[in-house]
Protein backbone atom coordinates (compact mmCIF):
# COMPACT_ATOMS: atom_id res chain seq x y z
CA UNK A 1 0.00 0.00 0.00
CA UNK A 2 3.01 2.32 0.95
CA UNK A 3 4.58 1.75 -2.77
CA UNK A 4 1.18 2.67 -4.42
CA UNK A 5 1.46 5.59 -2.56
CA UNK A 6 5.04 6.42 -3.06
CA UNK A 7 4.30 5.95 -6.94
CA UNK A 8 0.81 8.39 -6.84
CA UNK A 9 2.95 11.08 -5.00
CA UNK A 10 6.44 10.93 -7.39
CA UNK A 11 4.58 10.71 -10.16
CA UNK A 12 3.47 14.19 -9.23
CA UNK A 13 6.60 15.14 -8.54
CA UNK A 14 7.13 14.93 -12.28
CA UNK A 15 4.01 16.25 -13.04
CA UNK A 16 4.51 19.68 -11.14
CA UNK A 17 7.74 20.10 -13.79
CA UNK A 18 5.85 20.05 -16.63
CA UNK A 19 4.89 23.71 -16.96
CA UNK A 20 8.33 24.47 -16.64
CA UNK A 21 9.49 21.39 -19.35
CA UNK A 22 6.87 21.89 -21.94
CA UNK A 23 7.79 25.27 -23.02
CA UNK A 24 11.94 24.73 -22.65
CA UNK A 25 11.39 21.29 -24.65
CA UNK A 26 9.39 23.36 -27.21
CA UNK A 27 11.71 25.57 -27.83
CA UNK A 28 14.46 23.31 -27.80
CA UNK A 29 13.17 21.34 -30.53
CA UNK A 30 12.21 24.31 -32.90
CA UNK A 31 15.72 25.25 -32.45
CA UNK A 32 17.39 22.22 -32.90
CA UNK A 33 15.19 21.49 -35.96
CA UNK A 34 16.35 24.51 -37.94
CA UNK A 35 19.38 23.68 -37.23
CA UNK A 36 18.78 19.94 -38.63
CA UNK A 37 19.97 18.34 -35.40
CA UNK A 38 17.65 15.74 -34.33
CA UNK A 39 17.16 14.74 -30.76
CA UNK A 40 16.58 11.10 -30.63
CA UNK A 41 13.68 9.81 -28.27
CA UNK A 42 16.20 7.90 -26.03
CA UNK A 43 17.64 11.46 -25.14
CA UNK A 44 14.73 12.15 -24.36
CA UNK A 45 13.48 9.19 -22.21
CA UNK A 46 16.78 9.55 -20.39
CA UNK A 47 16.28 13.42 -19.21
CA UNK A 48 12.99 12.67 -18.25
CA UNK A 49 14.28 9.82 -15.96
CA UNK A 50 16.73 12.25 -14.81
CA UNK A 51 14.06 14.89 -14.49
CA UNK A 52 11.88 12.51 -11.97
CA UNK A 53 15.03 10.82 -10.21
CA UNK A 54 16.09 14.81 -9.21
CA UNK A 55 12.37 15.55 -8.17
CA UNK A 56 12.94 13.32 -6.02
CA UNK A 57 16.25 14.11 -4.37
CA UNK A 58 14.22 17.72 -3.86
CA UNK A 59 11.75 15.83 -2.02
CA UNK A 60 13.69 13.85 0.46
CA UNK A 61 15.95 16.76 0.90
CA UNK A 62 13.13 18.86 1.82
CA UNK A 63 13.84 22.06 -0.34
CA UNK A 64 11.46 24.31 0.62
CA UNK A 65 8.45 26.05 -1.47
CA UNK A 66 7.60 29.52 -2.36
CA UNK A 67 4.86 29.96 0.45
CA UNK A 68 8.08 29.01 2.59
CA UNK A 69 10.34 31.39 1.20
CA UNK A 70 7.51 34.07 1.69
CA UNK A 71 6.51 33.43 5.27
CA UNK A 72 10.44 32.67 6.82
CA UNK A 73 11.92 35.36 4.71
CA UNK A 74 11.04 38.12 6.88
CA UNK A 75 12.60 36.37 10.26
CA UNK A 76 15.96 35.49 7.85
CA UNK A 77 16.31 38.33 6.27
CA UNK A 78 16.43 41.28 8.67
CA UNK A 79 17.04 45.11 8.32
CA UNK A 80 20.47 44.43 10.46
CA UNK A 81 21.25 41.57 8.43
CA UNK A 82 20.44 37.79 8.30
CA UNK A 83 19.04 36.31 11.62
CA UNK A 84 20.08 32.61 11.35
CA UNK A 85 19.54 30.49 14.47
CA UNK A 86 22.88 28.87 15.52
CA UNK A 87 21.12 25.34 16.06
CA UNK A 88 19.94 25.49 11.97
CA UNK A 89 22.96 25.39 10.80
CA UNK A 90 26.43 23.45 10.63
CA UNK A 91 29.74 24.39 9.39
CA UNK A 92 31.62 21.55 11.32
CA UNK A 93 32.49 18.46 9.43
CA UNK A 94 31.41 15.35 10.23
CA UNK A 95 29.54 16.96 13.33
CA UNK A 96 27.00 14.22 13.59
CA UNK A 97 29.15 11.11 13.05
CA UNK A 98 29.15 9.99 16.80
CA UNK A 99 24.95 9.43 16.29
CA UNK A 100 25.88 7.03 13.52
CA UNK A 101 26.95 6.46 9.70
CA UNK A 102 22.96 6.15 8.53
CA UNK A 103 22.69 9.52 7.18
CA UNK A 104 26.14 10.16 5.95
CA UNK A 105 25.37 6.66 3.60
CA UNK A 106 21.80 8.02 2.65
CA UNK A 107 23.51 10.87 1.03
CA UNK A 108 26.32 9.41 -0.86
CA UNK A 109 23.74 6.78 -2.45
CA UNK A 110 21.36 9.95 -3.14
CA UNK A 111 23.54 11.67 -5.54
CA UNK A 112 25.36 8.66 -7.35
CA UNK A 113 22.65 8.48 -9.96
CA UNK A 114 23.21 12.27 -10.38
CA UNK A 115 27.25 11.50 -10.49
CA UNK A 116 26.38 8.48 -13.45
CA UNK A 117 23.68 10.49 -15.51
CA UNK A 118 24.96 13.24 -16.46
CA UNK A 119 28.16 12.01 -18.43
CA UNK A 120 25.40 9.42 -19.48
CA UNK A 121 23.54 12.11 -21.26
CA UNK A 122 25.65 15.08 -21.43
CA UNK A 123 28.88 14.55 -23.47
CA UNK A 124 29.95 17.98 -21.61
CA UNK A 125 30.16 15.78 -18.35
CA UNK A 126 32.50 12.91 -19.10
CA UNK A 127 35.20 15.09 -17.26
CA UNK A 128 35.05 14.68 -13.64
CA UNK A 129 35.41 18.33 -12.75
CA UNK A 130 32.50 19.91 -14.45
CA UNK A 131 30.47 16.84 -12.82
CA UNK A 132 32.00 17.18 -9.97
CA UNK A 133 31.18 20.87 -9.15
CA UNK A 134 27.66 20.45 -10.68
CA UNK A 135 26.88 18.14 -7.74
CA UNK A 136 28.51 20.47 -5.16
CA UNK A 137 26.62 23.38 -6.31
CA UNK A 138 23.02 21.50 -6.61
CA UNK A 139 23.94 19.97 -2.91
CA UNK A 140 24.91 23.52 -2.24
CA UNK A 141 21.06 25.29 -3.50
CA UNK A 142 19.65 22.72 -1.67
CA UNK A 143 20.96 23.27 2.01
CA UNK A 144 21.26 27.14 1.35
CA UNK A 145 17.49 26.85 0.31
CA UNK A 146 16.36 24.72 3.78
CA UNK A 147 17.39 27.53 5.85
CA UNK A 148 13.82 28.94 4.96
CA UNK A 149 12.27 25.82 6.41
CA UNK A 150 13.85 25.58 9.60
CA UNK A 151 16.01 22.38 8.48
CA UNK A 152 19.56 22.29 8.98
CA UNK A 153 21.74 23.42 7.05
CA UNK A 154 24.76 20.97 7.61
CA UNK A 155 27.87 21.24 5.75
CA UNK A 156 28.32 17.51 5.89
CA UNK A 157 25.18 17.04 3.49
CA UNK A 158 27.10 18.86 1.14
CA UNK A 159 30.46 16.83 1.53
CA UNK A 160 28.70 13.60 1.18
CA UNK A 161 26.72 14.62 -1.99
CA UNK A 162 29.79 15.73 -3.09
CA UNK A 163 31.58 12.43 -2.24
CA UNK A 164 28.04 10.69 -4.08
CA UNK A 165 28.32 12.61 -7.08
CA UNK A 166 32.57 11.67 -7.73
CA UNK A 167 30.96 7.93 -6.87
CA UNK A 168 28.18 8.04 -9.75
CA UNK A 169 31.34 9.50 -11.80
CA UNK A 170 33.69 6.46 -11.19
CA UNK A 171 30.90 3.87 -11.94
CA UNK A 172 30.20 5.54 -15.28
CA UNK A 173 34.05 5.53 -16.33
CA UNK A 174 33.99 1.89 -15.14
CA UNK A 175 31.38 1.34 -17.28
CA UNK A 176 31.78 3.72 -19.90
CA UNK A 177 33.22 0.78 -22.85
CA UNK A 178 29.41 -1.16 -22.21
CA UNK A 179 27.52 2.09 -22.30
CA UNK A 180 28.88 3.59 -25.65
CA UNK A 181 26.56 2.01 -27.79
CA UNK A 182 23.27 3.17 -25.61
CA UNK A 183 25.71 6.72 -25.38
CA UNK A 184 25.46 6.65 -29.72
CA UNK A 185 21.89 7.32 -29.22
CA UNK A 186 21.20 9.25 -26.31
CA UNK A 187 24.14 12.10 -27.06
CA UNK A 188 22.88 14.91 -29.07
CA UNK A 189 25.36 15.09 -32.19
CA UNK A 190 25.58 18.44 -33.25
CA UNK A 191 27.37 19.42 -36.70
CA UNK A 192 29.39 22.19 -35.07
CA UNK A 193 30.79 21.51 -31.87
CA UNK A 194 31.89 25.56 -31.42
CA UNK A 195 28.45 27.06 -32.20
CA UNK A 196 26.64 24.73 -29.98
CA UNK A 197 23.25 26.93 -28.91
CA UNK A 198 22.75 28.39 -25.74
CA UNK A 199 19.79 26.05 -25.03
CA UNK A 200 20.85 22.66 -26.30
CA UNK A 201 24.26 24.03 -24.14
CA UNK A 202 22.77 24.41 -20.84
CA UNK A 203 20.19 21.27 -21.07
CA UNK A 204 21.37 19.65 -18.26
CA UNK A 205 20.94 23.30 -16.10
CA UNK A 206 17.60 23.70 -17.84
CA UNK A 207 16.25 20.51 -16.60
CA UNK A 208 17.46 20.77 -13.02
CA UNK A 209 16.10 23.99 -12.69
CA UNK A 210 12.77 22.83 -14.12
CA UNK A 211 13.10 20.10 -11.18
CA UNK A 212 13.70 22.85 -8.59
CA UNK A 213 10.99 25.07 -10.46
CA UNK A 214 8.49 22.18 -10.28
CA UNK A 215 8.45 21.37 -6.31
CA UNK A 216 8.95 24.52 -5.37
CA UNK A 217 6.35 26.60 -7.18
CA UNK A 218 4.04 23.89 -7.78
CA UNK A 219 3.99 20.45 -5.80
CA UNK A 220 4.66 21.83 -2.23
CA UNK A 221 2.52 24.90 -2.53
CA UNK A 222 -0.22 23.40 -4.62
CA UNK A 223 -0.60 19.87 -5.55
CA UNK A 224 0.47 18.10 -2.12
CA UNK A 225 -2.22 19.93 -0.42
CA UNK A 226 -4.27 18.29 -2.79
CA UNK A 227 -2.93 14.71 -2.43
CA UNK A 228 -3.42 14.58 0.93
CA UNK A 229 -7.13 14.46 1.44
CA UNK A 230 -7.05 12.25 -2.11
CA UNK A 231 -5.01 9.75 -0.48
CA UNK A 232 -5.96 9.91 3.25
CA UNK A 233 -9.25 8.53 1.23
CA UNK A 234 -7.69 5.96 -0.30
CA UNK A 235 -5.52 4.49 2.44
CA UNK A 236 -6.91 6.17 5.88
CA UNK A 237 -3.25 7.68 6.44
CA UNK A 238 -0.61 9.65 4.00
CA UNK A 239 3.50 8.89 4.17
CA UNK A 240 4.40 12.24 2.95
Amino acid sequence: MSIFMFIIVSITWLISTLPFLIPYQILLIYQNKKLGVKLSMAHFVCVYIFVYYFTGVLSFTGIPSILDIVYNSFEIITSKGLNIHPDEINLIPFYWLTYGVQPYIENILLFIPLGFMHPLIWKRYEGLLRTLLTGMTFSLIIELSQLFNQRITDIDDLLMNTLGTFVGWVIFRLLKKHLSKLQDKIFVQHPNNEKIPFLLRKEACFYTASAFEGMFFFFYPLLRSLLIPFLRSLFGFVLM
